[in-house]
């Protein structure tokens, strides 16, 4: 029984993270730590990318594009949070970030 129920799970596991390799969507937020500008992976779903500091006050709001670069090199060092919001204005992704 234990045996059944393992490969069952192990089997059901497996393929759940197949499919979510398959998909064309790279939510990854990078370089991080970031210097001047981070990039974000493609995304269909993603339309503003939001940058808020630790006290929760949004510094910046970025339209997102495939590929481009977001430039936050003057804002100062320390943990910020990048929000990605699609269409409808519902988050999609929160990461943390490190400025330096």
């Amino acid at each position: 029984m234990k045996s059944f129920f393992f490969t069952t799970v192990f089997t059901l596991l497996f393929f759940t993270s197949l499919s979510a390799q398959d998909a064309k969507e790279d939510l990854r937020i990078f370089p991080n730590p970031v210097n001047t500008a981070f990039e974000i992976g493609p995304s269909d779903r993603v339309a503003t990318i939001r940058v808020i500091n630790m006290v929760g006050r949004e510094i910046r709001t970025f339209e997102y594009a495939a590929g481009q670069l977001y430039d936050v090199a003057d804002l100062l060092p320390g943990m910020y949070l990048v929000q990605l919001q699609g269409k409808d204005e519902k988050v999609i992704h929160t990461q943390r970030i490190k400025k330096n």
